[in-house]
């Protein structure tokens, strides 16, 4: 059976609203409408279709791999129909929604200790997964890191759905960088077909897989301390850096003009496609890949808290009317937010809606 039979792939393409007068076609692919919610789940199926092929994986064994949420998600979702336990090697700053979802499916989380908000731990959860791998019967360690089978995923599926999607039409790609099995895999199917097609790589500002200078950063799912060994640089025509702060801003824009929440690394997508949208010649049909959704990120970047914690900007609200304001207050209610200081009575606001007062509430003060 393929992907397809279990809904991985065939994720829709959507036009981008809210951008400047003659501008570029701007398109985004929602990888968040896979069924564990990113496009992780496509190489998860990949890397274990293969290595069932090949006979290193079979039936009751067991898979280790590092991950920062969306490859355990998609493991977990992939190991839960073929009947193997998932291990994913976790540091502790992974959201909470991740966490619930992996063990949710079954997988187990093995914890790394302690580290800073932000620090790249990646290559020591890498060598955490290979050694319980290489001293454990029955084990295997997917790789994510350095297997081609991660970019052979999107060889076969997310760049041909790109190109079938835009009818050929598409100029240019935008993809997030991490493992890079997204960009090497889409690039070398599109440049098959059309070697033109400029190919745009982002990752956050400290990570250091196209250069820079190391630093944390605190949106996870991408960028690295080093340069995947599955990367092919002879395919991206450029590179960009994007701080935390521009892909909130990017997340909560394309929020507001388009009604859809996506995750922090899809914000160094859109930061990017704002910009070419403002640079790019009205002919062009440029993709973004959004790699997931922002359900998993309500405890981090839709998290008002979060975001004024680190001074990042959420975007500005549409101001309410007074009068509405004046009229929601006059109810007894509050707006934004709860407010303990607006005095309200529920009997009373039932009567003043003209609703009557149910029963359960008839004895009670």
């Amino acid at each position: 059976m393929s992907m397809l039979d279990y809904g991985i792939g065939n994720t829709p393409l959507v036009e981008v609203r809210g951008l400047p007068a003659g501008a570029p076609r701007i398109l985004v692919k929602l990888e968040q409408a896979n069924p564990g919610g990113s496009i992780k789940d496509r190489i998860a199926w990949t890397m274990i279709e293969e290595a069932e092929r090949r006979g290193d994986l079979k039936p009751g064994m067991s898979i280790v791999e590092s991950s920062s949420g969306n490859t355990a998600i998609g493991l977990a979702m992939v190991g839960a129909w073929k009947g193997y336990q998932v291990y994913a090697i976790c540091d502790r700053n992974v959201p909470a929604a991740k966490l619930a979802r992996i063990g949710a499916l079954g997988g187990h989380i093995v914890f790394l200790p302690a580290t800073p908000p932000g620090f790249d731990s990646v290559d020591l959860r890498i060598a955490v997964a290979d050694r319980l791998a290489a001293s454990t019967e029955n084990i295997i360690t997917t790789a994510q890191f350095s297997n081609e089978d991660n970019p052979l995923a999107h060889e076969r599926s997310t760049g041909p759905e790109i190109w079938e999607q835009t009818r050929g039409e598409v100029t240019g790609v935008v993809a997030a960088v991490g493992t890079c099995g997204t960009i090497t895999g889409v690039a070398r199917y599109l440049k098959s077909r059309n070697r033109d097609i400029v190919v745009h790589a982002v990752e956050p500002l400290g990570s250091v897989i196209f250069g820079g200078q190391r630093a944390n950063y605190l949106i996870q799912g991408g960028g690295l301390s080093f340069t995947p060994t599955i990367l092919d640089k002879s395919l991206v025509d450029e590179s960009t850096h994007v701080s935390d702060a521009d892909a909130v801003a990017a997340v909560f824009r394309f929020a507001r003009s388009n009604g859809i929440l996506v995750g922090g690394t899809a914000g160094w997508v859109l930061h990017r496609l704002y910009e070419l949208a403002g640079t790019g010649a009205p002919g062009e049909t440029i993709v973004g890949i959004l790699p997931d959704g922002g359900d998993r990120y309500l405890d981090t970047i839709y998290d008002p808290a979060w975001t004024a914690a680190h001074g990042f900007p959420a975007g500005p609200a549409a101001e309410t009317p007074e009068k509405l304001r004046e009229g929601v207050e006059e109810l007894g209610c509050s707006i934004g937010t709860y407010d303990e200081s607006v005095p309200g009575d529920i009997k009373r606001l039932y009567a003043a809606t003209g609703m009557p007062v149910p029963d359960l509430l008839a004895d009670k003060a």
